[in-house]
């Protein structure tokens, strides 16, 4: 035991004297015979790091700071033993041509390191504009479906008005009026699908919204269009779009952002009016020839909840509305029976056809429940903005009363003058 701590001191003491010989000028020629305080400072940053790229980084600093240094030649060879070990394993990435560069600004491979990285820095450039780009782009459509969520409504009746105004055949059996009407049958049988039963069928959009309130969180609303179409005895008679819980206030907060108060006479008023100037351009567009009339609107019956639930679409888009149909031709006799061709899948009739059970065999649409006659002693009239008729057709544009909620409707209905 003795003999090994004697060991160690003398190690220690030849340690020392060697270090000492350095400083006192006991070194090869051409080099400094005397280490200053900073220069073993950096020499022992270099003995002292644990990590490859830590070691590399504290060599290259002192050969740059210390080129006739003392330990210069130990550092040169040191360097040069990892050089190429280096290159070949960052040559293909910034990171790594920038290290080999940082540890080697007087190495062998300089020039090819900075052409690599001016390119890569030139690939890197390409895809920032890129992806600029992209994002651009992707905002221009998130913006893009906002817009179109806000005004899903306005396209579902622009396109709706001006469809029904066009149909041809009022008061014919519903085959004949759907294949007299390709857009209208096809349009009511796209997403979200109608249900149907023998008394007609009941189409339903629904989306929610939200409206912002100073000084509050939000206002969360939801928005309604229900299609209905009536027929007697398999004969097309009216069709309606109804728009609930005074419906046309609803609409206006949708496009607008802002709360309407249904109770204040000149909030509502102001929504009204708003929706008869989205809705007059395309009736007056399409009802050529139609002469104003004065009516009294029939009361509406009502949208019972099983058949608003039967109609909801969950899994389906219900802003989504169909496209925009041909201006209407002029009225046009029926195609006689011989020359009828046959209705295309997910027309009026055909869906009419499988829920009273007929029709391709296979799995049927949901129904639309059957119910009695609502009570028309119970129903409240609505008020009548606008009438028109053109031959044995009529349109009449309704909304609800002040004093009417729940099932107060707006809306208009077209169908088959009686009078």
């Amino acid at each position: 035991m003795r003999g090994l701590t004697a060991a160690k001191s003398l190690q220690r003491g030849i340690s020392v004297l060697a270090i000492a010989g350095a400083l006192l000028g006991v070194v090869p020629s051409g080099c400094a015979t005397v280490a200053t305080h900073d220069e073993y400072a950096s020499y022992r940053g270099v003995r002292q790091a644990r990590e490859r790229n830590d070691r590399l980084a504290a060599l290259e600093r002192y050969a740059t700071n210390y080129p006739g240094g003392l330990w210069i030649e130990e550092v040169r060879a040191e360097r040069a033993q990892h050089e190429e070990a280096i290159w070949t394993e960052g040559n293909s990435t910034r990171e790594g041509l920038q290290f080999y560069l940082s540890v080697y600004p007087d190495g062998s491979h300089v020039e090819a390191a900075q052409q690599r990285l001016a390119a890569l820095g030139t690939v890197q450039e390409r895809r920032e504009v890129e992806q600029e780009h992209v994002e651009e782009v992707q905002q221009e459509q998130r913006a893009v479906a906002a817009e179109e969520r806000r005004l899903w409504v306005t396209r579902a009746v622009t396109f709706w008005t001006r469809t029904l105004l066009g149909i041809r055949n009022f008061g014919q059996p519903i085959s004949a009026v759907a294949r007299a009407n390709p857009d209208f049958s096809q349009a009511f049988g796209q997403a979200p699908a109608p249900v149907c039963n023998p008394q007609g069928c009941l189409k339903h959009y629904h989306a929610s919204y939200v409206i912002p309130v100073p000084g509050a969180t939000r206002i969360d609303r939801e928005m309604h269009v229900f299609l209905r179409l009536h027929l007697d005895r398999g004969r097309v008679q009216r069709v309606e779009v109804l728009l609930p819980n005074k419906g046309f206030s609803r609409w206006y907060e949708l496009e607008n952002r802002t709360l309407v108060t249904d109770e204040d006479p000149s909030q509502r008023m102001a929504a009204i009016e708003w929706a008869m100037q989205r809705l007059e351009p395309v009736i007056a567009e399409v009802a050529t020839g139609a002469r104003a009339i004065d009516v009294v609107p029939e009361p509406i019956a009502p949208i019972s909840q099983a058949a608003q639930a039967a109609s909801t679409r969950a899994e389906e888009s219900d802003t989504e509305v169909p496209g925009q149909p041909q201006p209407a031709q002029p009225q046009q006799q029926a195609p006689q029976a011989g020359g009828e061709q046959p209705a295309a899948d997910g027309s009026i009739d055909q869906l009419l056809e499988q829920a009273v059970g007929g029709g391709a065999q296979g799995e049927q649409p949901q129904a639309l429940p059957e119910e009695p006659p609502p009570d028309t002693s119970a129903l409240v009239l609505p008020i009548g903005l606008r009438g028109l008729q053109r031959g044995n057709v009529r349109m009449v544009v309704f909304a609800a009363g002040d004093e009417d909620y729940a099932e107060a409707y707006d809306g208009f209905y077209i169908e088959l003058a009686r009078d």
